[in-house]
């Protein structure tokens, strides 16, 4: 699923989507730092801060646990950056494409169920950076990124989501997610944009038998 998901998706009818939705939805000041890369590099990160701690005690955060563990892989990719590109790992630019390529892909186009851990943390994600000012959402639906901003933003909500982790307290975990799990004007305005574009919900559908039957 990433191999198809995040490395192969560069189809033609897949650029072209992605050309339309930046357009639709992103600042055209920040598309230049808009690199499809920079979500794998952001995921490599992601799957190494799944390897840190806390490891124990967090099953007592019950149903809310996974939502917890993938906002902290999330925010941990984004809170060490500072620390990796100056140790060279990454230069500043491709810092610059990561953050941003997080941010324009921090918005869905439907509210999702609490059962959908990934997507649950996604809009948690959204929420949080919009009222830190991080970034920002016009009543057009533009996302603006306010890229100095991110970085301690991560930091912060990685602290909370630490002190969670290590309280074991369902109670604790559960008003975290409420805390954040919010479907915001603002959200709400991206989605618009988001389905004028595709009305899919998870990825790309390809159809090639119907595809085949309307144009026979």
């Amino acid at each position: 699923v990433y191999q198809r998901q995040v490395r192969t998706s560069n189809s033609p009818e897949a650029l072209e989507r992605r050309k339309k939705r930046l357009d639709a939805t992103l600042n055209k000041d920040l598309h230049k730092y808009y690199n499809p890369e920079a979500d794998h590099w952001f995921t490599i990160g992601h799957e190494n801060v799944h390897s840190l701690g806390p490891k124990e005690g967090t099953e007592a955060l019950g149903k809310y646990k996974n939502i917890i563990e993938e906002n902290k892989a999330d925010m941990g990719s984004l809170a060490l950056l500072d620390c990796l590109t100056q140790a060279g790992v990454y230069t500043e630019e491709e810092k610059k494409q990561i953050l941003v390529t997080f941010g324009a892909n921090c918005f869905l186009k439907a509210k999702p169920e609490l059962s959908q851990a990934h997507r649950v943390r996604t809009v948690m994600q959204a929420y949080f950076f919009i009222k830190e000012g991080a970034m920002s959402v016009n009543n057009d639906g533009i996302i603006n990124i306010d890229i100095d901003k991110m970085v301690p933003t991560a930091r912060k909500i990685l602290t909370e989501i630490i002190e969670v982790q290590l309280s074991q307290d369902f109670s604790k975990g559960e008003k975290f997610i409420f805390d954040y799990f919010h479907w915001s004007k603002d959200i709400e305005n991206v989605s618009i944009k988001l389905k004028e574009i595709d009305k899919a919900l998870n990825g790309m559908i390809e159809t090639p038998l119907a595809d085949f039957l309307v144009n026979s």
